[in-house]
C-alpha cells in the first residue's frame, strides 16, 4: 500500500500482543485485531521476539514496508517505570526472574534498530478515548479514564498528552483513596490493595478487589450461596456473570464498585476538572443492559458541580479489545510530528466489524434504552424535596456519550438522584439510587440537608 509514512502501535498482554499502523493522515489501516501469542511467561528473550513478530505481522497484512515505518508505541501492564523498565519487584504479567528491571522499551528499539514510545496499558486506553471522543481539538482538551480488570488501571490525558509525572507514575487512579464512609456495609471489613494501602479505589473496583475483600464478605451475608462452593479466586471470576442474570448478592458487589468508581471521578473533578470522564474494562464488555444498568450507577455517584457538568461528560473506552494498540500508536505519533502539530484523525478505511472482533455484539441504537432522571429540588412554593421536574435524557451506548449530571448539593434540598430505566426491571436490575456519604461524626451539614444551612445564589 503506498503511504507517506506510518507509525505501529503495539499492545503487550499476558497472553498476546495486538498490533495496528496509523498512517500520516490518521488512519489506522487494519479495522480488526491483529494478534499473535506475546510469550512474556517465557521470559524477556521469546516475549521481545514475539513483539517483533507483531511488527512484521501487522506491515504483512497492510504491505506497508518496514522503511516507512517512524516509530513504534508500545504499552505494557504495569508497574513499570515511565521508560518502560519493568518493576525491580515484577508485575503479574512479569512473573519469569529475567523481567525484573528489564528495559522492555530498550530492548525491542535495539532489536528493531527504530524508536520506540512507552506508555503503560491504562494510558494508553485513555490517550485513544481521548482521541476518538475529541478528534482535532484533542491538544486543546483534557480528559480522565479508569480501566477496570485485574486491577484498576487509567490515564489522565491533558492538552492531547499522557500526563506522566516527575516519576513516570502519574495517573495510578487505583491506588488514590477514596471516601467509604456510606459505601462499606455496616460491619464490612475496610478493604486492602495488594499495593499496601487500604481503601483505595482499586480495593473496591477490580476483580482483586472482588477476590481479596467483596467477594468474601457478600458471601458470609448470602450464606449457601452457589459461589461458596468454588475456590474464591474461581468464584470471584463468575460474579459478573451473575450479576448480568440479576442475582441479587452479584448486584450489591458491583453496586460497591460503582460508587468507587464514581467516587473516584469525583475527586478527579475536584483536582483535574477535567473536559471527560472514560470508563473501560471487563465491565464494558458485558452484556448491554448490565453495563447500562453499571454505567448509570457511576454516574449517580459522581459528583460535579453544575458548571462542571455543562461542560464535560462521561463515556465509555470506544473500541476496548484495540484501544491500547491504536493509544500507542497515537503515542508513536504525536512523538514523531512534535507537540502541539497533530493530524486531524480520518476515518478508519472500514467501519464494518471484522470477524476477529471479539466485541462484535449489537448495542449501537441510542434509541433502546431511555433513562427517566428525577431530581429532587425546590421550587417556589414547594417544600423542600418536592419534586419539580422530571426530564427525559438517553443513557449512552457504545460509542456516544452522556453529558453528566447535576450535583444535587446545588440544588436546595436535593439530597438524592434517581434514574430508573425503563428496560432494567425485565433484567431484574434496580434502578441507581444515591445517597451522599454523612460528615466524619455524623454530622449532616451539607447545604439544603435537614439542619443544614441552604445555598444562597445571586
Amino acid at each position: 500500500m503506498p503511504v507517506d509514512w506510518v507509525v505501529v502501535g503495539l499492545d503487550n498482554g499476558g497472553t498476546t500482543n495486538n498490533g495496528t499502523i496509523l498512517d500520516s493522515g490518521g488512519r489506522f489501516l487494519l479495522d480488526r485485531l491483529a494478534e499473535v501469542p506475546s510469550d512474556v511467561r517465557e521470559g524477556p528473550d521469546k516475549a521481545i521476539q514475539s513483539l517483533v513478530v507483531s511488527v512484521e505481522k501487522v506491515l504483512g497484512l497492510t504491505g506497508v514496508p518496514i522503511a516507512a515505518v517512524r516509530a513504534v508505541g508500545l504499552d505494557t501492564p504495569g508497574p513499570a517505570s515511565g521508560d518502560g523498565v519493568i518493576s525491580s519487584k515484577g508485575a503479574t504479567n512479569f512473573g519469569h526472574a529475567g523481567w525484573r528491571g528489564f528495559d522492555i522499551r530498550g530492548a525491542l528499539a535495539d532489536r528493531l534498530g527504530l524508536p520506540v514510545i512507552y506508555n503503560n496499558d491504562g494510558n494508553s486506553a485513555a490517550l485513544y478515548a481521548h482521541h476518538v471522543r475529541f478528534g482535532a481539538e484533542s491538544g486543546h482538551r483534557s480528559s480522565v479514564a479508569a480501566i477496570v480488570g485485574t486491577g484498576l488501571g487509567g490515564g489522565i490525558i491533558q492538552a492531547g498528552q499522557v500526563v506522566r509525572g516527575a516519576a513516570g507514575m502519574a495517573g495510578e487512579l487505583g491506588h488514590v483513596p477514596i471516601p467509604l464512609d456510606g459505601l462499606l456495609d455496616a460491619g464490612q471489613a475496610m478493604p486492602a490493595c495488594n499495593c499496601g494501602q487500604s481503601g483505595d479505589a482499586e480495593s473496591v473496583a477490580s476483580l482483586t478487589g472482588i477476590q481479596n475483600n467483596l467477594l468474601p464478605y457478600w458471601l458470609t451475608k448470602y450464606q449457601g450461596h452457589e459461589l461458596s462452593d468454588l475456590p474464591i479466586g474461581a468464584a470471584a471470576k463468575l460474579v459478573r456473570k451473575y450479576a448480568e442474570n440479576g442475582d441479587e448478592m452479584a448486584l450489591a458487589i458491583f453496586r460497591q464498585q460503582a460508587m468507587a468508581l464514581g467516587r473516584l471521578f469525583t475527586i478527579a473533578a475536584n483536582f483535574l476538572d477535567p473536559d471527560a470522564y472514560f470508563l473501560g474494562g471487563g465491565v464494558v464488555e458485558a452484556a448491554s443492559h448490565f453495563r447500562d444498568w453499571f454505567f448509570a450507577e457511576v454516574r449517580a455517584h459522581t459528583i460535579l458541580r453544575e458548571e462542571q457538568a455543562r461542560a464535560s461528560e462521561i463515556s465509555l473506552v470506544p473500541d476496548l479489545d484495540m484501544a491500547g494498540a491504536r493509544g500507542s500508536a497515537y503515542a508513536a505519533r504525536d512523538w514523531f510530528i512534535g507537540p502541539g502539530q497533530q493530524v486531524k484523525p480520518a476515518a478508519l478505511l472500514s467501519l464494518g466489524l471484522s470477524p476477529g472482533r471479539r466485541d462484535d455484539h449489537h448495542h449501537g441504537e441510542a434509541s433502546r434504552l431511555i433513562a427517566l432522571v428525577v431530581v429532587p429540588m425546590r421550587a417556589a412554593g414547594r417544600e423542600a424535596g418536592a419534586l419539580a421536574s422530571a426530564d427525559r435524557m438517553t443513557l449512552a451506548r457504545h460509542r456516544q456519550r452522556q453529558r453528566a449530571r447535576l450535583d444535587p448539593d446545588h440544588l436546595a434540598g436535593g439530597r438524592r438522584v434517581r434514574v430508573t430505566a425503563e428496560r432494567l426491571a425485565g433484567h431484574h436490575l434496580p434502578a441507581p439510587q444515591l445517597d451522599r456519604p454523612r460528615r466524619v461524626g455524623g454530622a449532616d451539614d451539607r447545604p439544603g440537608a435537614a439542619g443544614g444551612t441552604a445555598p444562597q445564589h445571586a
